[in-house]
């Protein structure tokens, strides 16, 4: 009996589905608040600074941003090289430029965030 082929699909999904649910869910919450809510003054955006700012400077506050930055561009170069074989535009090795890309770009955040 032959062992089945193991694959780095399901991890590459799980980031791919982390991605696109924090896009989904975050991304609007945060153009109303920087688009709308603080240059119309509905919040304080001195105040809005500075929790941001607290927030950002503690350790859990590092890991959910590196979270945010992170997972959107693994869900979007995911979804950009299975639309290129889509269209049938095969590049020889897209898997690993793409997941390299947002390998390199997830250890390139991780230095920048802490």
């Amino acid at each position: 009996m032959q062992d089945p082929k193991r694959s780095n699909e399901p991890l590459v999904w799980l980031l791919f589905g982390a991605g696109t649910t924090i896009s989904a869910i975050l991304f609007p919450v945060l153009i109303l608040a920087i688009c709308f809510l603080i240059p119309f003054n509905l919040i304080s955006g001195e105040q809005a600074m500075k929790t941001l700012y607290y927030f950002i400077h503690c350790w859990y506050g590092k890991i959910i941003l590196l979270g945010v930055l992170v997972l959107p561009v693994w869900g979007a170069l995911h979804r950009i090289h299975h639309g290129l074989h889509d269209l049938k535009i095969h590049l020889p090795a897209s898997g690993a430029i793409f997941y390299g890309l947002a390998g390199l770009f997830s250890v390139l955040a991780m230095f920048a965030v802490f």
